[in-house]
């Protein structure tokens, strides 16, 4: 019976051991699904960031409701720009481990040509992970952008909630619009890359 006991745990643990490398493929592709959902997510915000705002200005507008939707809205657009970092971080991460696993199983390998085939298409997995990086740099750079615009807007409609400063404020409105469209196709670029990247990593085929 003692032996059973112990025997038993074994043959769970088993199966976990025997997973095929390309499992960690499917999972770095999951993960990107994820990232993709923070990027949507990001662009939500930043779209409702310039609604607000314009709700803001508009002549009926109640500035005490408008002040505080717009500047709640502005205060969770930094947690959404740090969801796509560890998005993408968790990204990067579960891809590395597939490609330490790919790489270790490549050289148990024999057969030249199926040796050249796996590394050229690691070369190519990593040239991927490299162009989503430069892409990802574009995104923050239009985020940091955004939120330097719509934070100094926060802080002085906290000061000055009034018409006046209401009309002063709309100098700023052709500059949120420009990061916005720099944000949406920012987004789109990273979206894209994660895409090749997940078509490259899962186990399906593409048709």
């Amino acid at each position: 019976m003692r032996a059973l006991i112990v025997v038993l745990p074994l043959l769970a643990i088993l199966p976990a051991c025997n997973l095929a490398p390309y499992t960690k493929a499917d999972v770095a592709a999951v993960d990107m699904n994820g990232a993709t959902a923070s990027l949507e997510a990001l662009r939500a915000t930043a779209r409702q960031v310039l609604a607000e705002y314009d709700a803001l200005l508009a002549p009926d507008a109640d500035l005490r409701l408008g002040y505080k939707a717009f500047a709640a809205t502005v205060d969770g657009f930094d947690g959404k720009v740090d969801a796509v970092k560890r998005a993408i971080d968790s990204v990067e991460k579960s891809t590395a481990v597939y490609l330490e696993t790919y790489a270790a199983t490549r050289e148990t390998i024999r057969n030249q040509d199926l040796r050249a085939a796996m590394f050229v298409r690691k070369e190519s997995i990593e040239r991927q992970i490299a162009d989503t990086k430069v892409e990802l740099s574009g995104l923050l750079a239009a985020t940091d952008s955004m939120a330097r615009e719509i934070k100094d807007l926060r802080l002085f409609f906290g000061a000055n909630l009034n018409a006046q400063a209401v009309g002063q404020a709309s100098t700023v409105g052709e500059t949120i619009r420009g990061c916005l469209a720099n944000i949406e196709a920012s987004v789109d670029r990273v979206t894209l890359e994660l895409k090749d990247l997940s078509v490259s990593l899962a186990s399906e085929r593409k048709d």
